[in-house]
């Protein structure tokens, strides 16, 4: 049973909202937390997810890629399939904001406020590798957090910034076609998950955050293009963060319609407090959008080099017996080229970036350093599932077979790799489990030598 003290300025402010509800959402405070776990569609679908993890309970009602689960009954983030990023643990309220999104292929989105990065990725994989996500957040150390996910979870069609909204919209003038304010607030919502939070809660906090969300909104039309859309959701109850927001925008730009706008409250649904609301651009007025002149083609890095392309292919030989089977696996409408020796695939959608905190402007593929080219981890992770099946130079493990399970997890430590009676050809080799990528090793005969990065490592 969870003791949660309250602020009596918040229960008034609560029993006045709710009126007879007041007794029953008091209730669900008492009551432990619920958890969620999302599939990654980028890598496996729910049913395939399902299968794997036999363990999830129901499935989330507003998000089809969205599963229960019990903490007593599984430890998600203690599995080799955490690591492959199969899954991502995500509060299921916090699922509906990016359902309600809902991005297509070859659609470029914002996410503003993004890390950790939880709807990032599930809006990554709703464009499918096809498309532009600009995923941002004005902290440096949660944009750092940020960045590993995406490249955790295989998004590679991504600019990674750590900026403020002012100075995106310089930038971005009338690019997205879908814009996600997942707004900084109060948390009234998240009380029950992060008790410790209840104790600092203020009126002048919510008058504060309000305040903020008003500027970050203010932003939001000249980064838009015409008839596009924006959902803004914050995980709080409070009228001057929710209703009142919308309305003050709205008001301030016409051109803008709510469409939709739902609370979810612990009381009625299994999941914590969120506010999610959709609106639509409706304009008649021809907007600004980037001409294609202001694209890549202004924004232009150092192509390959002959002999990086080479070490490329080199290195594609090896793990795919094809020096040009690394181009096969590449999104579709981008270019390679090298910035200051990170090889990368990058979208020719980008518009130009100088003068922004960018900490990835696309797919890092690897390094080019002391004349060769070594494979980074979130190529690995980008790997598509056919690129993966295809690989010759590859050490597979199998999260089934406890003896393999261990090894993989021994891997995941940044362990040297030992099979007994097993040769390592030299060269690159993809690491898997049950089919999924987790890195890169290189051979050194009876044994691989790990490449998994430190910042990655199996916590016990």
């Amino acid at each position: 049973m969870i003791q949660l003290k309250l602020p009596q300025e918040l229960i008034e402010k609560l029993e006045q909202q709710l009126a007879v509800e007041f007794p029953a959402f008091l209730e669900t405070l008492s009551q432990p937390k619920i958890s969620g776990l999302r599939a990654n569609s980028l890598k496996i679908t729910p049913d395939q997810l399902k299968k794997l993890l036999p363990c999830l309970a129901e499935p989330i009602d507003w998000c089809q890629d969205g599963f229960y689960y019990q903490d007593s009954e599984v430890r998600p983030a203690k599995h080799p399939y955490y690591y492959a990023g199969l899954y991502y643990i995500q509060e299921p309220s916090a699922m509906l904001p990016v359902e309600e999104l809902a991005a297509t292929p070859g659609q470029r989105v914002l996410d503003l406020c993004a890390a950790p990065g939880g709807k990032s990725v599930q809006i990554g994989g709703q464009l499918l590798r096809d498309g532009l996500l600009v995923t941002n957040d004005i902290h440096p150390q949660r944009a750092k957090v940020l960045l590993k996910n995406m490249e955790r979870y295989g998004v590679v069609n991504i600019v990674v910034t750590n900026e403020t909204p002012d100075r995106l919209a310089k930038v971005f003038e009338g690019f997205f076609d879908k814009i996600l304010v997942d707004a900084p607030c109060s948390g009234e919502g998240m009380f029950r998950k992060d008790p410790a939070m209840a104790s600092d809660w203020s009126q002048q906090e919510v008058e504060k955050y309000a305040r903020w969300q008003q500027e970050i909104l203010s932003y939001i039309p000249s980064m838009l293009r015409k008839n596009g859309e924006v959902v803004y959701s914050t995980c709080t109850f409070s009228h001057e963060e929710n209703e009142t927001q919308l309305k003050k925008f709205v008001a301030e730009f016409p051109q803008f319609q709510v469409l939709d706008s739902q609370r979810l409250w612990p009381h009625k649904i299994k999941g914590e407090g969120h506010f999610v609301a959709k609106l639509k651009e409706q304009s008649l007025l021809l907007h600004k959008t980037q001409s294609e002149d202001k694209l890549l083609s202004s924004n232009k890095a150092a192509g390959l080099t002959t002999v990086i392309r080479e070490a490329l292919e080199e290195f594609s030989g090896q793990v795919w017996n094809e020096e040009q089977a690394w181009q096969k696996w590449l999104p579709p409408n981008g270019s390679i080229v090298e910035r200051a020796g990170h090889i990368l695939w990058e979208t020719n959608d980008l518009p130009v970036l100088k003068g922004l905190k960018v900490l990835r402007s696309g797919w890092l593929l690897g390094i080019w350093e002391k004349g060769r080219f070594r494979p980074s981890q979130a190529y690995a992770m980008g790997l598509p599932k056919e690129a993966v099946a295809a690989a010759v130079q590859r050490c597979e493990f199998s999260a089934e077979e406890e003896r393999s399970r261990y090894a993989a997890i021994r891997y995941l430590r940044g362990e040297t790799i030992q099979i007994q009676d097993k040769e390592w050809p030299s060269g690159w080799h993809l690491v898997t489990v049950d089919g999924f990528s987790l890195g890169w090793a290189k051979g050194a005969g009876h044994s691989l030598k790990n490449d998994y990065p430190p910042g990655w490592r199996w916590e016990d």
